[in-house]
């Protein structure tokens, strides 16, 4: 049930991001809205993330399960820091997690502003 709901939720945000940068008028704020796009939701998505971890690592009982589900948004890249660790995880690591969550998530931001733009081959600037 997860699942298919989280897969048309990328689906829908993927075909929002598109149309958004397809309206641009022109090439120029075509790619500072993914820009802006990319960084803002890097942002928030390192910032949930890392309290995410910090709150499954750290507390019990009732904070675990929405703490996990912030972790959840994560995992594909915090697979590249797989390490087995018997303590909490170090300052560090959520530095490089955050920074990592960013640049993924501008360089996801830029794959669909390269096919907005390949989109618009032909349009006339307005």
């Amino acid at each position: 049930m997860i699942v298919p709901t989280a897969l048309i939720v990328l689906a829908l945000v993927v075909a929002g991001m598109y149309w958004l940068m397809r309206k641009q008028p022109d090439r120029r704020s075509l790619w500072r809205t993914a820009l802006y796009v990319g960084i803002g939701t890097g942002l928030v998505r390192a910032s949930l993330s890392s309290l995410g971890w910090y709150l499954v690592e750290r507390s019990g009982g009732p904070l675990q399960i929405p703490a996990f589900a912030l972790v959840m948004m994560a995992w594909p890249e915090a697979a590249v820091f797989a390490e087995r660790r018997l303590t909490p995880a170090a300052p560090v690591f959520y530095v490089q997690l955050s920074l990592l969550l960013v640049t993924s998530t501008l360089a996801f931001a830029m794959v669909i502003a390269a096919f907005a733009a390949r989109g618009r081959v032909g349009r006339v600037p307005r």
